[in-house]
């Protein structure tokens, strides 16, 4: 069933926080947030208590703007995704902390208007630069738009970096590693500060929230549990040997916490550390044991294969075909924040298409360089827009980012063509 939701849920003027509602709710949570997530805050002080001010953060976690609003003595005003805001309880609530939210479909000009109306009243923004949260551990590229925002509105900019909230808890993991998070907060420029050079300013704040849980001294063996494989598979959707597309399957998931390609019979260990050695005949890890994100870019370079179907879609000559889906529903939005189904079949992935395929017809037919707003929401559902309104896929027991990072890739190949041209 398609998602709905009232429409007193559309976008208005931002919500301030109450003072007593923030005491009330922080004396309630903070203590618990702080000892439940292992948290622990490095120069917290570099943020003062009072004034309009911007925090920037690299998103590893979920739970990344409940990690900084537990750490800081004052409420945090972050622009959230569009989806918290479907549902009428949650989104009720998290406008009560300060949330506003930021639209894909559209244009940013409310979120705008939300930053500008908040500094103004002297309140503290939060952004995640990146804009989405990583997947393998590794920094995404930064949203150009932040070092524009920055210089307009030329207040004190503070830094907080996440150290360990991705390997406590990866993105694609079913289970939480009980791993301590430490927040390191900084200032990266007080008002007077602030470069004239937008490269300038995209690479500082790149370095200052540069994620180093690679770099953590972690003992994995001290957080071993079973169990710790599953769900790698939506990253690692192709096998690292061979280039088998979901190749991978789980050995016994829940008493042991190793992978293994039903191609090449190669197979791998996890660890609590998000790394992974080949293992010998007997399953003991053997080898050098190799961080996911060197695995996930190993893939990521692979050569694309053409696969065939007896499905009619209507192929162009020349045109090839990469990726089918299973049955799914595919949702449409015409209208904010309505999400209802348009149709239930296949999508299929070509050189130049993405097309969904009903047994009626053929309800989406999108050039691959008009997909626009792409990403992979909670619940592996692929969101995109295409002249003007929002598609929603949801993956079940298959990889999203395998759609999302095929698309790319191909729309990338196409600007080098015409670049080229």
């Amino acid at each position: 069933m398609a998602e709905a939701a009232a429409p007193a849920l559309a976008f208005h003027k931002p919500r301030m926080v109450s003072r007593i509602f923030y005491r009330f709710m922080m004396a309630l949570f903070r203590g618990f947030f702080l000892r439940y997530f292992q948290l622990s805050t490095v120069h917290g002080e570099e943020v003062p208590l009072t004034g309009a001010g911007i925090i920037l953060g690299n998103h590893v976690n979920l739970f990344d703007p409940i990690w900084v609003y537990a750490m800081l003595r004052r409420p945090v005003y972050f622009a959230a995704n569009e989806d918290l805001f479907r549902k009428r309880g949650l989104g009720t609530l998290i406008r009560r902390f300060g949330a506003f939210p930021k639209r894909k479909a559209a244009s940013d000009i409310s979120a705008l208007r939300a930053i500008f109306t908040i500094v103004k009243k002297g309140g503290l923004i939060g952004v995640f630069p990146e804009g989405v949260r990583t997947w393998d551990g590794t920094n995404a590229a930064l949203n150009g738009g932040i070092a524009k925002l920055i210089r307009k509105l030329a207040i004190p900019v503070y830094v907080c970096r996440m150290t360990g909230g991705y390997l406590a808890y990866p993105r694609w993991a079913r289970h939480w590693r009980r791993i301590p998070v430490q927040g390191v907060f900084s200032r990266l420029y007080a008002p007077g500060e602030i470069p004239e050079d937008e490269e300038r300013i995209l690479g500082d704040i790149t370095e200052a929230i540069r994620t180093r849980d690679f770099e953590i001294p972690l003992e994995a063996s001290r957080y071993r549990r079973n169990g710790m494989a599953v769900n790698i598979t939506r990253v690692l959707y192709r096998c690292p040997s061979c280039g088998t597309m979901e190749g991978l399957k789980l050995v016994r998931p829940h008493s042991t916490n190793r992978v293994e390609c039903w191609s090449c019979f190669s197979t791998w260990e996890v660890n609590a550390a998000c790394r992974l050695a080949p293992t010998d005949e007997n399953g003991k890890a053997e080898g050098e044991w190799t961080t996911l994100p060197d695995y996930y870019q190993r893939i990521r370079s692979m050569d694309l294969a053409p696969i065939r179907t007896e499905i009619r879609i209507g192929l162009a000559p020349g045109e090839k075909l990469y990726l089918i889906s299973r049955p799914r529903f595919l949702l449409r939005q015409d209208v904010f924040p309505n999400l209802r189904t348009l149709a239930f079949g296949r999508a299929f992935l070509t050189d130049q298409r993405l097309l969904f395929r009903t047994r009626l017809g053929i309800p989406l037919d999108a050039a691959v360089r008009a997909l626009g707003a792409l990403s992979v929401e909670p619940g592996d559902r692929m969101h995109f827009t295409f002249e003007g309104k929002l598609y929603r896929l949801t993956f079940r027991n298959e990889s999203a980012l395998k759609w999302y990072d095929t698309i790319l890739r191909l729309k990338g190949e196409e600007k080098a063509r015409r670049d080229a041209e």
